[in-house]
């Protein structure tokens, strides 16, 4: 028996948490954390450590598998899946054009370097233009937000929580979620430092969550999908009572604009609409205001509802006006190990089109507009490319994505597990996984505290007969007759050539990261003071406060308000929680994430509503929005604020695997809203929180 040790890294979130992998005659049997990796030093949670269990499910797929004449899959070889699915896919572009091909990309995609962003070149090459991502569903919004405000969808100013004096951290869950657009090990932790260290901590969440508590701090519990009106009054109280900074004169346009929208929804005016005391809004925006150095995160909490856009500029805004933007202890722009400022510079205001759907953004998709794009388009997509993604499941309106993908002429689904959308495809291929495959790390580039970069080789060897996606769409690509990476006279070393690339900009290389394979600290700490000379990318090079491509959105911003204002007291409303032991389809067959009495997920419900509404805890209850319904089983919660109740997001999500078959829970998509009122304009963003709901027992 031959046994080694391997550095590598995890791929789950932006972390990138170093890992060593235990692996017994090439097979990975362990991961544990890496305690000599120069930035992580030994942090990785649970879901990172799952890794190796999803890595030897029994259940993965390994073998290409087409759909027979009966409807059962039937192994195939690779050969033969590459030129069935060029043929078809050829025919497809050659009777309907492009426009009838499209792809659908999930999670997993963003942390792989070789997979790139955007669709595959193999299709890019025939002229598609269709672009879904789960990213619609997740965080699009700030990608917009800063594009608007900064002139680059990669300018994303990060918390610098070690040296700030307050740290405000709005709809996020550091210790579920590890934090999102910042590359943080053991965030809970550094919040702790702080806290230990004098900084003030104060969140902003409709539930207490694991992450406040009485060693870091108190959480304002707000209604959901109304931080935009805070985050406007806390705003508004500041040019009020404090002033903004000299910076917001001297670096921004568009301030009197700024001046008029925040004026709408002073403290008094919003209070009742965010469910907060107007003395709360008001202590809140004078301490951020009056601390020597603040800063404001944001995350999925925010995002997922129907003003993120709106609410990730006003955050920006708080920073911008109380001088904290570039600031130390403030929001500060890292350097990464490849500065992607000027790659993410474009004009806003050109970026969105007028649509048989609506006005959207170019780029990715609104996903709750998939089944729309198939059976309602003009041009309707009759070829669907998933990749590292359950579409089926994973967006909200199962019926009508189940009625569309049933009419797909092609439908091919590349995963490591037989998903719910695989279930429904013509040709499923297996990939490898994350230890499987050479790897970069590039999801936390510009994201970290402490820039650092690894290079992991493979850990072990695919099994069965996984496949790359690179190789699998480079295969494609052959086959199609258009241009291939394998066509390169060293396909192995020419795959490399956009990261290398970008490593060169840094002075770094490959070859050098393999002599450091626990990851290279690169020596570039924070520089603020910067960014409005040389990082900023509008045309004028001044922050714009208030982007004139928001117009409708302010005015739509203002009949939100007045709709809220005219619900029912004692109206529910739904948000989705993550927990620290779930993270989308493939965690569903993971037993370690299913200790214990974790056979289902829980409506959290206040003691108070539960009262009102007949429930105990453990009992059954049917929850019902305007788009469907679902039963679930009751959990009283005292850190849920009244009118609100949550349900875990993830579960629900696989039906066919051994695990998730005995306790597969309930899919909170399931009564999210999907189709053409179902995203913000601004970014194509998925409204998948504060949903109106009733909520009933089961009689």
């Amino acid at each position: 028996m031959s046994e080694s040790t391997v550095p590598t890294f995890c791929r789950v979130c932006e972390p990138a948490c170093g890992l060593v992998a235990t692996v017994v005659d090439g097979r990975l049997v362990r991961l544990q954390p890496d305690r000599d990796h120069p930035v992580t030093k030994g942090f990785a949670c649970q879901k990172g450590l799952a890794g190796a269990e999803i890595h030897n499910d029994p259940d993965r797929l390994m073998r290409p598998q087409r759909r027979g004449p009966d409807g059962e899959l039937i192994v195939a070889g690779w050969d033969e899946a590459i030129a069935e699915i060029a043929a078809a896919t050829r025919s497809i572009a050659d009777r309907w054009g492009p426009e009838a091909i499209a792809t659908y990309a999930g999670n997993p995609t963003g942390f792989n370097s070789l997979l790139g962003t955007g669709i595959p070149s193999a299709l890019r090459s025939l002229g598609v233009r269709r672009y879904f991502n789960s990213g619609t569903q997740d965080c699009v919004n700030k990608y917009a937000g800063s594009n608007a405000v900064f002139g680059s969808a990669y300018l994303q100013p990060i918390p610098d929580i070690d040296h700030a004096d307050m740290i405000l951290l709005i709809g996020s869950n550091w210790r579920a979620s590890k934090a999102s657009f910042v590359s943080l090990p053991a965030p809970y932790s550094r919040l702790m430092d702080a806290a230990r260290r004098g900084a003030t901590i104060r969140f902003v969440n409709p539930r207490v969550t694991e992450t406040s508590d009485d060693r870091t701090g108190p959480t304002l519990q707000i209604l959901p999908d109304t931080d935009v009106y805070l985050l406007a009054a806390m705003i508004h109280e500041i040019d009020r009572c404090v002033g903004f900074d000299p910076a917001v004169s001297q670096h921004g346009t568009h301030v009197d604009e700024l001046r008029e929208f925040v004026a709408r929804y002073p403290a008094e005016r919003a209070a009742a609409i965010c469910g907060v005391a107007v003395a709360d809004i008001v202590d809140l925006a004078r301490d951020f205001a009056a601390a020597r150095s603040a800063t404001v995160h944001m995350s999925t909490g925010v995002n997922q509802g129907r003003q993120g856009t709106l609410a990730y500029w006003l955050v920006h805004m708080l920073a911008f006006v109380t001088g904290n933007l570039d600031r130390p202890g403030g929001n500060v722009f890292a350097p990464g190990w490849y500065d992607m400022a000027a790659k993410g510079r474009s004009d806003y205001a050109a970026g969105f089109q007028d649509g048989e759907f609506g006005t959207m953004r170019h780029g990715e998709l609104p996903g709750g507009l998939l089944a729309n794009y198939i059976l309602d388009a003009e041009q309707p997509v009759r070829a669907l490319f998933v990749i590292g993604g359950n579409p089926l499941l994973s967006l909200p309106g199962e019926a009508a994505l189940r009625k569309a993908f049933e009419q797909l002429e092609l439908l091919v689904v590349i995963d490591i597990y037989p998903t719910a959308t695989a279930e429904l495809a013509h040709w499923v291929l297996p990939a490898t996984d994350q230890f499987e495959r050479a790897d970069l790390g590039v999801s936390g580039n510009t994201m970290q505290l402490e820039p650092w970069v690894q290079f992991t080789p493979r850990v072990a060897e695919p099994q069965g007969e996984r496949g790359e996606e690179w190789w699998i769409f480079a295969k494609l690509a052959q086959a199609l007759g258009v241009p291939s990476l394998l066509d390169a006279d060293d396909p192995e070393e020419t795959k490399w050539s956009r990261i290398d690339h970008m490593l060169s900009g840094a002075g770094i290389t490959r070859a050098e990261l393999l002599r450091h394979p626990r990851g290279r600290a690169l020596d570039a700490p924070l520089a603020t003071g910067h960014f409005y000379d040389e990082q900023i990318q509008t045309s004028d090079g001044r922050v714009d406060c208030c982007p004139p491509a928001f117009a409708a959105a302010l005015v739509r911003c203002e009949q939100i308000f007045e709709e809220l204002a005219v619900l029912a007291p004692e109206q529910l409303r739904l948000i989705s929680r993550r927990d620290s032991r779930m993270h989308n389809s493939w965690y569903m067959n993971v037993a370690g994430m299913k200790r214990g009495d974790r056979t289902e997920n829980l409506l959290a419900v206040h003691p108070e509503d539960a009262a009102r509404l007949g429930l105990g805890d453990r009992d059954r209850a049917v929850v019902s929005s305007a788009f469907g319904s679902i039963e679930v089983g009751v959990e009283i919660d005292g850190a849920i604020r009244r009118n609100v109740v949550s349900l875990e997001h993830g579960w629900g999500l696989q039906r066919g695997l051994r695990l998730s078959r005995a306790a597969p829970g309930v899919n909170v998509n399931a009564v999210m809203p999907y189709g053409t009122d179902s995203f913000e304009a601004l970014s194509n963003q998925q409204q998948l929180t504060g949903v109106p709901v009733t909520v009933a027992p089961v009689r």
